[in-house]
């Protein structure tokens, strides 16, 4: 049998995981939180029955990714059978960690959605398509290069389109030997349940306010108190959200948000033009992004206060009574038939690249219309 090489990508392509200039998951060298998913795979490992493929679950951004870099660095240096560290660590000296840090490593697959050169504008695809995972198969019909053990990483599982999704169960029901599979997934319940029953399933939580500090301290050493408890509360327990939105803007973008929400029903129309000219940019674009979950997300937690009495913790006195104002303009159903319309819009605009300044006005126009509308 031959002996596999490695199939890399061009290293100046961007890559759809990437959160700015922060250390890729691949390049990060610690895991807050996780200590209870960590020591299970340490176990795993010393007992020399490792499952063929797990799935990794839980919010996105949260470091499924992370755990499954960790794993895949120490199955790759170590093997399966003997007793490794219970935090999974590797010694960032060792010839494996250095080469999963740089994607070099000769028996580490991860299939994630490409990068479309070819688009116009250029952007990834939308999902994973059937010839990437036909490189596992390739992947997989070779020997191990370095005589050990084989890893893929599915970064997500989610993202897999219907072909893909039928030709990755196919290697899953006959796996290689010496083969793991790690697939991460932010929304289980859409994967094929064959697929879902071929992997043991790793359930990974939020993690908590001070964990969530701890991290942002570390990769935002030059932030201030309020920016880093303002991203610690939007983060939602998830550190690569945070990130994100710090990479983003998206303090400030909430901040504008909530302004405009705050006039409603008669937002400024002139300065919702400049926003929406703003964030139709090719530089805009992380920003419109951030916008659109924050809105939702800030509408959510509206619903949710209106139906339980519940404000989200850490929101100031403003924020609850501007909850309390325009849930009281429009009955829930309505709000979450809105709610359900923004995503729908949003994703329809990623498919057929809507223009995003018009998405803007279409939003706030349908906001502004239930609060008018306030029943009397």
């Amino acid at each position: 049998m031959a002996r596999a090489r490695q199939i890399e990508e061009p290293a100046d392509l961007p890559e759809a995981d990437r959160i700015g200039d922060f250390p890729h998951p691949r390049e990060t060298r610690h895991l807050v939180g996780h200590d209870a998913a960590l020591a299970c795979f340490a176990e795993a490992i010393a007992s020399g029955r490792m499952h063929h493929a797990w799935l990794l679950t839980g919010p996105r951004g949260i470091g499924k990714a992370t755990l499954a870099y960790r794993v895949a660095r120490i199955v790759l240096a170590h093997g399966v059978g003997r007793a490794v560290p219970r935090d999974l660590s590797l010694d960032e000296g060792h010839p494996c960690y250095r080469r999963v840090a740089t994607g070099g490593h000769g028996d580490l697959l991860l299939l994630r959605r490409p990068w479309d050169a070819s688009a116009r504008p250029a952007r990834f695809k939308t999902a994973i398509p059937v010839d990437e995972v036909r490189r596992a198969g390739s992947f997989f019909s070779m020997s191990a290069g370095e005589g050990g053990w084989r890893v893929c990483i599915v970064d997500s599982a989610d993202e897999l389109n219907p072909n893909a999704a039928n030709a990755l169960l196919k290697i899953l029901e006959e796996p290689p030997q010496r083969a793991l599979f790690l697939l991460i997934s932010h929304a289980p319940g859409r994967l094929l349940p064959t697929i879902r029953s071929r992997c043991r399933k790793l359930p990974m939580q939020p993690l908590g306010d001070s964990e969530m500090q701890q991290l942002l301290a570390q990769h935002l050493p030059d932030s201030d108190a309020a920016t880093l408890a303002a991203l610690t509360r939007l983060g939602r327990g998830s550190p690569g959200a945070a990130l994100a939105l710090a990479d983003q803007g998206g303090v400030d973008v909430y901040r504008e948000l909530t302004g405009f929400l705050a006039q409603l029903p008669q937002p400024d129309i002139i300065a919702l033009h400049a926003l929406g000219d703003r964030l139709s940019r090719r530089e805009g674009e992380a920003a419109y992004r951030s916008l659109v979950t924050l809105l939702r997300q800030w509408l959510a937690d509206m619903m949710r206060a209106q139906a339980t009495g519940a404000f989200p913790e850490g929101a100031d006195k403003a924020e609850i009574a501007l909850m309390q104002q325009l849930g009281a303009a429009a009955p829930l159903d309505q709000w979450l038939e809105v709610w359900d319309n923004i995503g729908q819009l949003a994703a329809r605009a990623d498919a057929v690249n809507l223009d995003r300044k018009q998405v803007i006005l279409n939003i706030f126009t349908s906001l502004a219309d239930l609060v008018r509308n306030k029943p009397r």
